[in-house]
């Protein structure tokens, strides 16, 4: 019997299927079939590529964002050696002390991430009231331009989040359609030819344990 498209079933099942419907249609010539479901493919093989494309968009972000997490997390390292440098060189200054209270630099960068931007904000503003003279100011703006950076960042990668969920939206609805037009050729073919014949016009379900259709490998869509 016709192997029928499935909600659970992967776009390229959905495709492959389908294309394999065409070709079989297109051997008993049966054009009407084969032109009747070719916008659902091409449809969905549109909304595929546009997914895999913002998904890509998304692992770019997070990379972005794990980068501009590191840099900073580097900075705060830098400082803290610094600033021990600092008071050994400068006997009395308390520096550490004064910037690092906690006794480490683990307290700043091992928050979360959303949260360590404001942390090393509040860091530069100590830098800054060591004085404008001090070694460490320099180190102020520095840590303000990779805060901003981490917050950019986070934006970034949550509006590539968004948008590949709203592409893998589209594209479940595109597989929505596919389904159904496979559904009605199945049904015209069936009213059209009977069931013997429109049986040879789409996948056979496998009777083996995978419940995978006898279908070949996915292939491009037939011009």
């Amino acid at each position: 019997m016709a192997r029928m498209l499935a909600e659970r079933d992967s776009t390229a099942l959905h495709l492959n299927l389908a294309r394999h419907h065409q070709r079989l249609a297109r051997r008993y010539k049966q054009a009407a079939l084969v032109t009747s479901i070719q916008t659902a493919i091409d449809t969905l093989a549109g909304r595929q590529s546009v997914s895999d494309e913002k998904d890509l968009d998304r692992q770019a972000a997070y990379d972005d964002t794990m980068a501009a997490d590191a840099d900073l997390d580097d900075a705060i390292r830098n400082l803290f050696s610094a600033a021990e440098t600092f008071d050994r060189e400068n006997l009395g200054a308390g520096t550490l002390a004064i910037l690092f209270p906690a006794g480490g630099f683990g307290a700043v960068v091992e928050l979360p991430i959303a949260q360590e931007p404001a942390a090393a904000e509040a860091l530069a503003t100590k830098i800054e009231t060591l004085g404008a003279t001090h070694a460490l100011v320099p180190q102020a703006a520095k840590l303000k331009n990779l805060a901003q950076a981490v917050r950019d960042a986070l934006k970034a990668l949550d509006d590539a989040v968004r948008t590949a969920k709203n592409a893998d939206a589209e594209e479940e609805i595109a597989q929505g359609t596919l389904r159904r037009q496979y559904e009605h050729n199945y049904l015209a073919a069936r009213q059209t030819l009977g069931r013997g014949v429109s049986e040879r016009l789409f996948p056979k379900a496998n009777r083996s344990n995978s419940g995978e259709p006898e279908a070949p490998p996915v292939t491009p869509a037939i011009a």
